[in-house]
């Protein structure tokens, strides 16, 4: 009697072939988190792909997939994926935040908006709810406001490389410059890889008049020629500090290089000054406060 009920009751903690599907689409789901934060964008959505063939009811797979399709700006994709999860399960709040993203890329400030206050009605304390508030907010020209939503995600999370990252651009827009360098230089310290980090850091030091700081920051930035627009700016800055200093003949090589790449402001100067005996640039052009472009 004791062997059969022994028996009976390991019988009862065998998992059923149910809970054993179940427990394999999340580990697969688990699968495609992974790649997507190591950014293997393209297994990630193979993945997906099964997850959602094995399970065409899973709100989570919808979600992740659309995430997918977004990281490969495969944007019509990925809103179809949202709205197949949002039909299955409209209480995820972290899909509210992926759709906010997809909304800001493409500039839908308003629609991202309304995703956000969905988002927060669900989970007030998840700070990349408000960080990507506080993107759409300085992409809708709310610097005040953006400041706010970054300051209010650093609050819940004080290691978001992100937010710091906005908060240092927003705080260098208002003329904070020494505040927003100090945020800039810790989320680099934090997430190094960031776009455009090194060169808004740069163009504070240049904002700051600190020249050769400036021109190290700058020199960085050309070495790493991640983005031909920011190569190019960052000659024409690392010129002006040169010259700032009083160094023509090394102001006048990188205006030269800079005017090359398309910059129309370099073109000029080395006309009118680089190939002349001028001291100063006559009629220097005025150029346009740097704006960083944040990217999802």
């Amino acid at each position: 009697m004791m062997k059969g009920r022994s028996f009976l009751l390991a019988l009862t903690f065998l998992p059923s072939g149910s809970l054993l599907a179940q427990e394999g689409a999340a580990r697969l789901l688990d699968q495609v988190q992974q790649l997507l934060d190591s950014g293997r964008f393209d297994r990630a959505l193979v993945m997906a792909d099964t997850a959602i063939a094995r399970n065409d009811t899973s709100a989570l797979a919808f979600k992740l997939r659309g995430d997918v399709h977004q990281h490969l700006k495969q944007y019509d994709e990925a809103l179809r994926d949202y709205k197949s999860s949002l039909e299955l399960n409209d209480r995820d709040p972290r899909l509210y935040v992926s759709r906010s993203a997809l909304r800001i890329t493409e500039g839908n400030i308003k629609g991202a908006m309304r995703d956000l206050d969905k988002a927060i009605e669900l989970d007030p304390d998840d700070p990349d709810i408000w960080y990507n508030r506080a993107c759409a907010n300085y992409l809708g020209q709310d610097n005040t406001k953006a400041l706010h939503d970054a300051e209010r995600a650093l609050k819940l999370q004080e290691d978001h490389a992100d937010a710091l990252f906005l908060s240092g651009v927003v705080k260098g827009e208002l003329y904070r410059e020494e505040a927003g360098l100090d945020d800039i230089r810790r989320a680099l310290s934090l997430k190094p890889d960031i776009p455009g980090g090194r060169m808004s850091a740069a163009i504070l030091l240049y904002d700051l008049k600190r020249w050769g700081e400036a021109i190290d920051a700058f020199t960085e930035v050309i070495q790493e020629r991640n983005d031909d627009d920011e190569v190019r700016d960052a000659f024409y800055y690392r010129g002006d500090c040169y010259y700032n200093m009083d160094q023509k003949d090394p102001a006048c090589a990188d205006w030269r290089t800079s005017a090359t790449m398309g910059d129309n402001d370099s073109v000029f100067i080395v006309k009118n000054y680089c190939e002349t005996d001028e001291k100063k640039i006559p009629k220097k052009p005025v150029r346009r406060r740097h704006k960083t472009v944040i990217q999802f």
